[in-house]
């Protein structure tokens, strides 16, 4: 059976057109659903610094024309929680709650964030369980989900994180697992596994590797995925240099194949659909008999059209005749 994974794009991957003025950020959701077949989009916040509501609103509006809607809203810098003051701690919520903010205008069912812990002690997790159950109280209001990315400290063990997921409870907190971070732990495929029951999204993330290949991080991975039934949206995200709209096409169907999701050739397929629709005209004109041509002077039976289109396409060089099995064996 078919996995039932969502392949998304990581918005931040195509950071560089933006900024070179070839891509209107307004425009990445028609881009990712014409260059990649990506049915979503997760935006990094970094990317709306400066931005006018009308740049939210336009994005949101040709999100949903395109069918490529805005998913998730990350903030990229880890949050204060656990040993904040009570200044910087409502800091912390009021940075939220912008965020939150910003996410229903976009149309998003999701906000990310990572948590800043480097120690992780008994306190510090109590502390911070405490801190998110507000965190989420306070933006009830948008209907949101908020996620967690791991990070560096308490957050990047996968059994703290689900312990603290646990901890806050509820049907509004969930993991965000990244696959770069899954690659830097001992046994990526188990860091994987033991996130993807509480995951609301992931991310996979996509370099240029030696000879300009792309490499997906923790490729192994993507199989326990499977194994435990994940079944929401996975994030291709282009980090690093090269060319982004080549390797996010490479990792595209990197994972596209790893998942087993076929991938179907569209030029062969509108051209069979072509082929096919011509042949039925025909034969419609000719009163419904087989086209002119179909039956030679000899009798021997002839190639279908399609299948000679697809021999042709494919460069098949041994094509061997039919053998015509009318003829008596001599």
């Amino acid at each position: 059976m078919q996995a039932q994974i969502l392949l998304t794009l990581a918005g931040g991957s195509l950071k560089s057109l933006v900024d070179s003025g070839e891509l209107a950020l307004e425009d990445i959701p028609g881009f990712a659903m014409r260059e990649f077949d990506l049915r979503g989009l997760n935006m990094p916040a970094s990317m709306f610094a400066g931005c006018s509501l009308d740049v939210f609103d336009r994005l949101r509006d040709r999100a949903d024309k395109a069918g490529c809607p805005v998913l998730t809203l990350t903030e990229e810098t880890p949050l204060r929680f656990s040993d904040a003051s009570p200044g910087d701690l409502n800091k912390t919520f009021d940075r939220v709650t912008r965020l939150a903010t910003a996410a229903n205008r976009l149309g998003c069912n999701a906000l990310t964030i990572s948590c800043e812990a480097p120690e992780d002690t008994d306190e510090i997790f109590d502390r911070m369980a405490m801190s998110i159950k507000k965190l989420i109280q306070r933006i009830e209001n948008f209907d949101l989900n908020l996620l967690i990315a791991p990070t560096d400290g308490l957050t990047g063990d996968p059994e703290r994180l689900t312990a603290l997921i646990k901890k806050v409870g509820g049907f509004k907190i969930g993991s965000f697992p990244c696959f770069d971070h899954a690659e830097k732990t001992a046994d990526p495929s188990d860091t994987m596994r033991k996130l993807a029951p509480y995951a609301g999204g992931m991310e996979a993330v996509v370099t240029s590797g030696k000879g300009g290949i792309a490499k997906v991080a923790a490729y192994e991975a993507i199989e326990s995925v499977l194994n435990v039934g994940y079944q929401n949206t996975l994030a291709i995200r282009f980090s690093g240099k090269g060319d982004p709209i080549e390797m996010i096409r490479s990792g595209r169907r990197q994972i596209a194949e790893a998942l087993g999701q076929i991938e179907v050739d569209e030029e062969l397929e509108e051209m069979l659909q072509a082929l096919e629709a011509e042949a039925i005209a025909e034969a419609a004109q000719n009163g419904g008999e087989a086209p002119t041509g179909s039956k030679s002077d000899s009798g021997a039976a002839q190639i279908d059209p399609l299948a000679q289109a697809l021999s042709d396409v494919l460069g098949a060089e041994d094509s061997k005749e039919p053998i015509d099995e009318s003829k008596d064996d001599d």
